[in-house]
């Protein structure tokens, strides 16, 4: 057992992940957000000064999960999360999902319970009820304590939802965004929110939308980071997670644009690999996993 906790003490350090000189399990007064490497799909795992985790998103597939998600938190000394959250029931966000929950205790499992035959999404399910975790269901205004200093507060969905031109529910404008907050750090995430949903927030919320990391919704698409989004979240610095080479184009050319007009510095997972926000809760450092080619 002790071999195994330093070597993957090592590659927390080789991988950028960890400070050398820092026990993953050991107290610390930062905060540490993760936009995983797991292609074009997305993952994000959050864990506190004191200890607590949660997970948003799981990828594409089983593999994601058992060779990113679950290694990041093991080296992060993680052995239990207080919630693991899912945006929608869309493959590329559910996928490794099932995995999570089969090797880690979670204490709260958080859907906007969308319609979907995902099976992914349905074995996801059937292990919340097997495994006896508590199932929450995300509506705007509820509140996820993360300790005693780390907050996410849900902006969206709101009952009723969204529908599409053609009567149908969206799964994009009615995905969980999450507001995470630690002292005077905001961070987004809006996962696959598109324009409608984001007019919505802006309606709801206006400036407080600000945050000064955006992790971009959509992977970069052109339906999503409307002009008017970025101008009420002002963020200082956007993470994309996408795949190298997919078949979308994802980030398409007008969201970058779109960024860089807002100012905002970006990074991108299929350039910098697995990209990590570290704050104690005023200011932050950006690690990335390799250095842009």
């Amino acid at each position: 057992m002790r071999r195994i906790m330093l070597l993957l003490l090592l590659l927390g350090i080789l991988t950028g992940c960890l400070p050398v000189g820092r026990s993953p399990a050991g107290p610390t007064s930062e905060m540490t957000l993760a936009v995983l490497d797991v292609g074009q799909g997305l993952a994000v795992a959050i864990v506190t000064p004191d200890g607590h985790a949660l997970v948003y998103d799981a990828g594409n597939s089983r593999q994601d999960a058992e060779r990113v998600i679950i290694p990041f938190l093991r080296a992060h000394g993680i052995e239990r999360l207080d919630y693991a959250v899912l945006s929608h029931p869309d493959q590329d966000h559910v996928g490794g999902m099932p995995a999570l929950l089969a090797n880690f205790p979670v204490a709260a499992y958080v859907d906007p319970v969308l319609p979907s035959t995902n099976r992914a999404y349905a074995e996801t399910l059937r292990l919340v009820a097997e495994k006896g975790i508590r199932p929450i269901r995300a509506e705007r205004g509820l509140v996820l304590p993360l300790g005693e200093q780390v907050t996410a507060r849900v902006l969206w969905p709101e009952r009723p939802f969204l529908r599409a031109p053609d009567g149908t529910v969206s799964d994009n404008d009615n995905c969980v965004v999450l507001l995470v907050e630690y002292g005077a750090m905001r961070i987004l995430l809006p996962g696959d929110l598109e324009e409608r949903g984001e007019a919505e927030l802006i309606t709801r919320d206006g400036e407080g939308l600000h945050a000064d990391i955006l992790v971009v919704g959509h992977h970069g698409s052109r339906t999503s980071s409307s002009e008017p989004f970025l101008a009420a979240v002002r963020p200082a610095v956007a993470l994309i997670s996408v795949g190298a080479g997919n078949q979308y184009g994802h980030p398409h050319r007008v969201t970058l644009d779109r960024l860089r007009r807002a100012g905002a510095q970006t990074y991108r997972t299929d350039l910098d690999g697995s990209i990590l926000v570290v704050t104690d809760g005023k200011q932050y450092k950006i690690r990335t996993e390799r250095t842009p080619s």
